[in-house]
């Protein structure tokens, strides 16, 4: 993965990011370094754009940028060992000028993907291809399911999607979360098309599939939300929710590459949280209908850690940085291209149906 900074010039933005902005010789007793060393690493990336400064003189302070906090690596681990009072969170409400942060966090397009893509076209309709995309689906109901507390295995999933065979000792809730995967993946997978823009509607109508008999109620929620593990709180009021939705879609589409338009989704619409729940999941297939979208291969996220997954989302709701999520996406982008062949559907053919029945 990409990463532009050395052990050094990382410990200086990691601790610039988490405590705004600091004289150079407090930044030198941080990292431990001499004054000159430090002056000199502060020089290379106020030069390189990744540092700004404020004063003059012996009154100099330094503070990271914008555009380093799309590129510097936390160390997620240490970050969330924290208890969520200690770490210095920059945000603890929602702020809208991170949205834009999104565009152009992805960089040069990996040829990898473009190879994939290729692949895809040369296999077209092969029974390999057919049975990837019956592995793909298996796996993504598991592990996306996983990630939400799900504690069906792999093998149990595999036996309820092939041979409707609930896991004994298990609750019926778990199986129909499972399905309802299966279900959403199904519907934008004949619906290709429809995400190139994504619209208010189609983000629904994925939520409702996943969520169906979950007691989870449809549409925008009408109330607050608290998330698990962070001092994060997301806007309650329903007006609030949809007019940063609104803002939300307009920068997904304006992204200029389908594999940022889905990191896009990914980041942001769990940040908003415009559901009662099911906030991840819906983020996680509406990346994938995007990425189909445009001939890209979809994530199964098989190869996951749950708990980077979660903070690394929890470093952008608090902090702004997107890097971490952003290097996790990037892997898994490579493991899908990697891992599985997808039959080409003639996205261009498909017309808007009625959704697979729940």
């Amino acid at each position: 993965m990409f990463d532009p900074f050395s052990p050094r010039t990382t410990i200086i933005l990691r601790t610039l990011a988490a405590s705004g902005p600091l004289s150079r010789a407090t930044i030198a007793d941080a990292i431990g370094e001499s004054r000159s060393t430090t002056i000199r690493e502060l020089g290379r990336l106020v030069d390189l754009g990744y540092v700004a400064t404020a004063g003059d003189a012996r009154a100099t302070t330094y503070y990271v940028t914008d555009k380093a906090r799309k590129l510097v690596l936390w160390d997620t681990e240490y970050y969330l060992a924290q208890e969520p009072d200690q770490r210095h969170a920059r945000f603890t409400r929602i702020e809208p000028d991170l949205f834009a942060t999104l565009q152009g966090s992805i960089g040069v397009p990996n040829t990898l993907l473009t190879d994939a893509v290729e692949a895809r076209r040369r296999l077209g309709n092969s029974a390999t291809a057919r049975r990837d995309l019956e592995r793909f689906v298996i796996e993504l109901s598991w592990k996306s399911s996983k990630i939400e507390g799900n504690t069906y295995t792999l093998l149990d999933t595999e036996r309820l999607i092939e041979d409707a065979a609930e896991a004994p000792g298990h609750d019926h809730a778990e199986a129909v979360m499972i399905l309802n995967h299966k279900r959403a993946f199904e519907y934008i997978w004949q619906h290709q098309a429809d995400f190139r823009q994504l619209t208010r509607a189609s983000l629904e109508e994925v939520h409702e599939l996943l969520t169906a008999g979950l007691g989870v109620p449809r549409g925008l929620r009408a109330g607050p939300v608290g998330i698990t593990g962070t001092v994060y709180v997301p806007p309650a009021s329903k007006a609030e929710i949809a007019s940063y939705l609104d803002a939300i879609l307009k920068v997904i589409n304006s992204c200029t590459q389908p594999s940022e338009k889905a990191l896009a989704c990914l980041v942001l619409l769990p940040y908003l949280q415009p559901f009662a729940d099911g906030n991840k999941r819906t983020s996680r297939l509406v990346a994938n209908a995007v990425l189909l979208a445009y001939g890209y291969p979809p994530l199964s996220y098989r190869s996951v850690d749950e708990q980077t997954y979660k903070g690394t989302l929890i470093l952008f709701y608090e902090q702004g940085s997107v890097a971490n999520f952003r290097q996790v996406f990037l892997q898994q982008m490579e493991d899908s291209a990697l891992n599985y062949f997808f039959p080409v559907e003639d996205v261009n053919a498909r017309t808007r149906g009625a959704r697979p029945r729940t």
